[in-house]
This record gives C-alpha cells, sequence and structure tokens, in this order.
C-alpha cells in the first residue's frame, strides 16, 4: 500500500478538492435522449412536468443536466451528473458546498440521509430544504461510482410531502442507479496522510490502523453493489470503524511500543474517553450535524451527551482529517470478484 502525504486547509467543515465544470453548451434534442456514458435517459415529460432543456460541459460531455417545469403550476425539477473527488468525504463536499453556494449554512436548513435502491444497487445521499423568496425548494445529492447525482425540485407553499413525493417518483423513471451499473467503481483505494501525521511515529501509525480498519469494515460490511456507488462515508459505523483502530494501535496492536508526542497522547486520551462513556456515536453524529447514516433501531443518548460535554472539552474537531480514503478510478466487473 502506498503512502502519500497530502497538505490540508481548515477552513470549514469540509475539504473542497475538485471545482464543478460548468454546464455550459446546451443539447439541441426534441425526443427522449439518452446519455450514453450515464447510461441516464431522459424523457420529455416526465408527468405534467415537459423538459425545457439539456446540457452538458464543452469540454466534458460526461457533465450533464436536464430541466423540467409544470407551465400550470410553476413547479420546476432538474437533476444533473457532476464530476467529484472519490474520496470519502466527497458526498459531504458537495453538500456543505451547495449550501454556501446559495448562502445557507448546514444549521439554517431542514437536513436528512436518504438513499436510492434500485434492485441490487444502493445509493447514499443527503436530502435538504430550504425556502427561497415564496418557493420551497429539495435538494437531493447521492454517490453514484465516478459522478454525483444532484436532483432539485421547488414549488410555491411549504409542503414538503409534496417534494418528496415527486423526488421519488421522478427518480424512479430517471433511475440514477443506472450510473453505477454501467460505471461500477473498483473496491481499490489509496490512502492519503496529512504532513500531520508525520510528527511522531505513534500518530502516523494510529492514524494508518485507523484508515486500514476503516477498509477492512467496508469490505466486511458493504456489499459489492452499494460499494460501487463510492466510499460510504456517510455511514455512521464507518466512521466508529476509524476511531476505534486510531484507539487500539496503542493499546492492542502495539508490540513494539511507539513515542508519540504531547499532541498524539492527547488526541488518543480524547477518543478513549469518549469511548470509554459511550459516546463516540454521539459525538460523531453531532460532528457531521446528523447527516451519518446509523444502523437500523440504534439508540441514541444524545441528552447525555450534552451532560457529559458540559465536563468534558471537545478535543477534535472532525474536519481537521489526518488522511483521506481515496477511491481508484478504475471500474470494475462486478461479474467478478475482486
Amino acid at each position: 500500500m502506498k503512502i502519500f502525504i497530502f497538505f490540508l486547509m481548515l477552513l470549514g467543515p469540509v475539504i473542497i478538492f475538485s471545482q464543478e465544470l460548468k454546464l455550459n453548451k446546451k443539447i439541441k434534442s426534441t425526443t427522449d435522449f439518452e446519455h450514453s456514458i450515464s447510461g441516464i435517459s431522459v424523457p420529455m415529460n416526465l408527468g405534467s412536468f415537459s423538459r425545457t432543456a439539456l446540457f452538458t460541459n464543452s469540454k466534458n460531455d460526461s457533465v450533464f443536466s436536464a430541466e423540467y417545469k409544470n407551465e400550470n403550476s410553476d413547479a420546476t425539477f432538474q437533476f444533473k451528473i457532476v464530476l467529484g473527488g472519490l474520496d470519502e468525504e466527497r458526498l459531504f463536499n458537495y453538500y456543505f458546498e451547495n449550501l454556501k453556494g446559495r448562502r445557507y449554512g448546514p444549521k439554517e436548513a431542514i437536513n436528512k440521509t436518504i438513499s436510492f435502491k434500485d434492485g441490487n444497487f444502493k445509493l447514499n445521499g443527503i436530502s435538504t430544504y430550504f425556502s427561497h423568496l415564496d418557493r420551497l425548494i429539495n435538494v437531493r445529492v447521492y454517490d453514484a461510482g465516478f459522478w454525483i447525482f444532484v436532483s432539485e425540485t421547488s414549488q410555491k407553499g411549504n409542503d414538503t410531502l409534496a417534494l418528496d413525493n415527486r423526488q421519488d417518483e421522478f427518480l424512479k423513471k430517471i433511475m440514477p442507479s443506472k450510473i453505477v451499473e454501467k460505471n461500477p467503481l473498483t473496491r481499490y483505494s489509496n490512502i492519503y496522510y496529512a504532513k500531520a501525521c508525520f510528527r511522531d511515529s505513534l500518530m502516523l501509525r494510529s492514524a494508518m490502523s485507523s484508515a486500514t480498519n476503516k477498509m477492512k469494515w467496508i469490505y466486511e460490511n458493504v456489499n459489492k453493489y452499494e460499494r460501487a456507488s463510492g466510499i460510504p462515508g456517510i455511514l455512521l459505523n464507518y466512521q466508529i470503524a476509524g476511531i476505534n483502530s486510531f484507539i487500539d494501535y496503542k493499546t492492542e496492536k502495539n508490540p513494539k511500543p511507539s513515542k508519540g508526542g504531547y499532541e498524539t497522547n492527547n488526541l488518543i486520551g480524547f477518543f478513549t474517553k469518549l469511548r470509554e462513556s459511550g459516546f463516540i456515536d454521539e459525538f460523531l453524529m453531532e460532528s457531521y450535524y446528523y447527516l451519518l447514516v446509523p444502523p437500523e433501531n440504534h439508540q441514541f443518548d444524545y441528552k447525555g451527551y450534552q451532560k457529559w460535554k458540559q465536563e468534558n472539552s471537545i478535543e477534535y474537531n472532525t474536519s481537521q482529517k489526518y488522511y483521506l480514503i481515496v477511491n481508484s478510478r478504475k471500474k470494475t466487473d462486478l461479474n467478478k470478484d475482486e
């Protein structure tokens, strides 16, 4: 496994590594359209909504968008397929950058985790609602293999249920899972380590233990069809696996003691105290604005966590990345085992 060094700028809750290509080239079509690269089919009509525009990028036709409008109600629907980094944080990166571009913060919008399931394929995502002028808007962002799939609908009023129903209805017709089915990601990844990991041997070995345990957790808990959509950084237990192994390198996996400085030992001490208190899951959920997906029927104790926080300082900000797991930019054959 290769070791890479990268530098992080701690300027916000996430790190943005790629710039979205502008959809600046209009596609002329008066019939149902198929985007051959992604496999997405784009009908002229979605129920009472008529297609008004198709766009791609003048230099890269793998990015793509379609726009629809209901002339009677002035409601709109659009979706786009955009390129994004293939790292474990990319879903959060795009989501928070989208909010920032609209001059919203994560606490000012109504957010929730979502998924799109079709056959064997599952796309994890984030949904948000917010108001602009007199319109209610719902934006969904999904991991979609080599791309990020974004859908947006808006209408006058404040009926979130109507927006949800429209999204569900239209996405079942568009089938964003086709993007992953046609272009599934390989399970192989690289790990990029931040310069801060090299401050002492314990920090580096703990970070390596954390990252490799996350990858191990994926292989043992996420099937190849869901994994083909992207690294599931949105899953709570994936994030917990990283913290547990960061701690366990020093306490269980360290036959030859590694030396750590004050900052390293302080961080390990904080994680250890957090785990012993039973609040790793609450800490992570709060740090990610409650946009992590817990196991079914998982129980949280947020009241107890808030009380614990009053007596214990938080020593780690999840925006401070010591490493980043990045998917290899390769396509796989799902009919074969890698």
